[in-house]
């Protein structure tokens, strides 16, 4: 389906059956919502960089809460250090869906993902899922939720709308990313100077010549000390 096609559809579903000036504004409002979507390359949205968006507004919702200013907090499509960004508190946000009993292993892609932020503490947030049929978890569900909560908050709705599309989601691939998930496990870690990583700070001379990026895997099984919480109402941003 054309993006075109998609939004015809949508005018379709949504203005159809009224008259008027409520058609009218029906019509403005899926224009308004789908502005941001026009020029997307949805292909550069990998299944990896899908899971990636989910986990992060999965912590939107779940953890953070869908507010105007968390909204703006959340910057990992703007190219930040980290995926959320508050005066008191940064949050990098990481997700895999790996099978099996060993835990969580996520990539760390680079020196900055858990350098200390320029103000306030830096968490680090572990989202582990599995591929279900029977679950209720998907990325579109997510988007349409955060979407929903933002009506009474059209320019903040427009931002995020506008944050999502620069990510290379689209409607128009709805059905590709509808993949079920169930939420294995969630964690919050305190990244504090002890905490297993590698920075700019762990190389004080330099990397070595020759090296020009670094990347590692950090497995969670041994962060227990620093593990903050498993529940959202047990922490906030500010």
């Amino acid at each position: 389906m054309t993006t075109f096609a998609a939004v015809a559809a949508d005018i379709i579903h949504l203005a159809g059956a009224l008259q008027g000036a409520e058609r009218a504004a029906a019509v403005g409002d899926v224009l308004e919502r789908w502005k941001w979507f026009w020029e997307v390359d949805s292909s550069r949205l990998t299944n990896n960089d899908a899971l990636a968006l989910f986990a992060e507004l999965w912590f939107l919702v779940r953890w953070a809460g869908v507010t105007p200013a968390n909204i703006e907090a959340w910057t990992a499509s703007e190219g930040s250090r980290h995926d959320f960004q508050w005066p008191n508190a940064s949050v990098e946000v990481k997700a895999t869906a790996r099978s099996g009993d060993a835990g969580s292993v996520h990539t760390i892609r680079s020196l900055d993902q858990l350098a200390a932020p320029e103000t306030g503490e830096l968490y680090l947030f572990s989202l582990r899922v599995t591929r279900d049929q029977l679950a209720n978890n998907t990325l579109p569900k997510l988007v349409d939720r955060v979407a929903t909560d933002l009506a009474d908050h059209p320019a903040a709705r427009e931002r995020f709308l506008q944050k999502v599309g620069r990510r290379g989601y689209s409607p128009v691939q709805r059905k590709t990313h509808e993949i079920p998930y169930r939420i294995v496990e969630e964690c919050l870690y305190r990244v504090t100077d002890d905490f297993p990583r590698l920075t700019h700070d762990s190389f004080p001379t330099g990397l070595p010549g020759g090296v020009v990026r670094v990347s590692y895997d950090l497995d969670l099984a041994a962060c227990g000390s620093w593990l903050l919480s498993t529940n959202p109402k047990d922490w906030s941003p500010n």
